[in-house]
Order: structure tokens, then C-alpha cells, then sequence
């Protein structure tokens, strides 16, 4: 596959993996790819947790869950999501940014046959934070901490200070570091037709970014920057949403 039909075809994969392990092979390859992305001064500052233990999978899996718990009793959290969620095909097509309720939530059947009723709920997301303080949000917590725990690979993405270029802006270039890593990784994922999703909920929060530094021994020098769930994908979704570049790109000035 080339670079350019890697990138047209990279997706964030929300679906369940196959059950067979990343043969050792592949997982080498995505780690070679991490290591030969661009940073200040070639200072590397990453550092990759590659975890298999069911143990640790586990883990993680019951802080996703708990902190999904907690999330969907934050209405300021609803509200924030509830800005980029696009109801519709139609809707996402016309926006081109956000992502499709469908793909991400199960509707309830009178929402699912009209979206436009879900309208006035989306637009006042944060009062249904009484739903969250009412034990709702276990389903769907418990449906994002078991893909995890079946997950075949888990990989913790940490940043090092020790590894810091010189400079004032040396933060800011060591993020833009981290994330030419992170986009080797599933550049290289997608041209070998690998799985790949970001699990944000369990590293929201401080709390819970510490806990997990404990669990896995982390040096107090790092700092969690993301998780991905990896493995091969049952089924490849191919649809998606970008700004046209007359939307983003300027030429001379802004």
C-alpha cells in the first residue's frame, strides 16, 4: 500500500478485533515506525508500554469504566461532546467534521427511526447528566471496558522530560514530536490492515492518569499522553468526513 492510500484509508477502528494475537512481525513493524518519526533536536522523547498481560488489560478495563461512569454524570462534559456530534449522514456530509452518533451510541428505536427527534436533546446534552447519576451510563461503560479487555494489544504512549530539547518552546515541540510518532504508528497499522483506536476515558482525568503511572511503575520523569486498543479488524469502515482545503488552507495571509 502506498503512503498516500494509507493515509486516505487510515480509520479509527470502534468495532471488536479479531480474536488471533498481532503476530510479532507486525508489531515490530509499527514499532519500527515509531521509532524513525521526526522530533526537535532527535530527541526521541517517547517511550511505548506495550502491554498483552490479561492482568493489566483487565485494569484498565475497570478504570475505562469507571471513569465512563463518572463522565456521563458531568454535564459539562455532555455539553462539550454533544458540539461535534452529528446525527445524520447528511448532517456529517454537510459538516464535514465531527462524528456520526451511529457509529458511536445505539439509539433507542423512536430515535433511531427519527433522528430529528434527538435534536433538542443533543442541543441540551448536559441535562441528561441526571441519567449518568442514575447508573445509565454502566451499559455502554461496560461495553467500552470489555472491547478493551479483549483487545490483543494494549499500547500506553508516554512522553519523557528527561528527553526535552532546549529552548522555551521545548513542550511545545515535543508534543508536535509525539504526535509525528503516533501518526507513523498508524499509518503503518493501516497499511497492514490493523486495527487502531484511541481510549481516551481512563487518561481524562489526573486521578486516573496517576493510578495507571502506579500500576505500570512509570518513571515520575514521563507523563501519559494516549492509549490505543490494536488488532486486527473484523471489518474496515471506510466512511469519513474531511474539511474541503479551501476550508483550511490560506495562501499569503489569513
Amino acid at each position: 500500500m502506498d503512503l498516500l492510500t494509507a493515509i486516505h484509508q487510515r480509520r479509527s477502528h470502534r468495532g471488536d478485533f479479531e480474536s488471533k494475537p498481532i503476530c510479532q512481525k507486525h508489531l515490530d513493524q509499527l514499532i519500527e515506525a515509531a521509532r524513525w518519526a521526526p522530533s526537535p533536536f532527535n530527541v526521541q522523547p517517547w517511550k511505548l508500554l506495550i502491554i498483552l498481560d490479561v492482568e493489566s488489560k483487565n485494569t484498565i478495563a475497570d478504570l475505562t469504566q469507571s471513569a465512563i461512569t463518572e463522565q456521563l454524570k458531568d454535564a459539562r462534559f455532555l455539553d462539550d461532546n454533544s458540539r461535534w456530534v452529528r446525527l445524520s449522514d447528511e448532517e456529517w456530509m454537510d459538516k464535514k467534521d465531527g462524528i456520526l452518533l451511529s457509529d458511536h451510541l445505539k439509539l433507542p428505536p423512536p430515535f433511531e427511526r427519527n433522528l430529528t427527534r434527538a435534536k433538542p436533546i443533543l442541543k441540551n446534552a448536559g441535562l441528561l447528566s441526571f441519567l449518568g447519576h442514575m447508573k445509565a451510563g454502566r451499559i455502554p461503560a461496560k461495553e467500552i471496558s470489555d472491547q478493551i479487555r479483549n483487545s490483543p494489544i494494549l499500547i500506553l504512549i508516554v512522553m519523557d522530560y528527561q528527553r526535552r530539547p532546549p529552548g522555551d518552546g521545548s513542550q511545545r515541540w515535543m508534543w508536535l514530536g509525539m504526535g509525528a510518532m503516533i501518526q507513523n504508528l498508524l499509518l503503518t497499522a493501516a497499511a497492514l490492515e490493523i486495527g487502531v483506536q484511541f481510549v481516551s476515558a481512563p487518561i481524562e482525568r489526573a486521578e486516573d492518569r496517576k493510578t495507571l503511572g502506579e500500576v505500570f511503575n512509570m518513571p515520575p520523569s514521563c507523563e501519559i499522553i494516549s492509549l490505543l486498543r490494536v488488532g486486527y479488524a473484523k471489518q474496515i469502515n471506510q466512511k469519513s468526513v474531511r474539511l474541503d482545503p479551501s476550508e483550511f488552507v490560506c495562501y499569503e495571509s489569513f
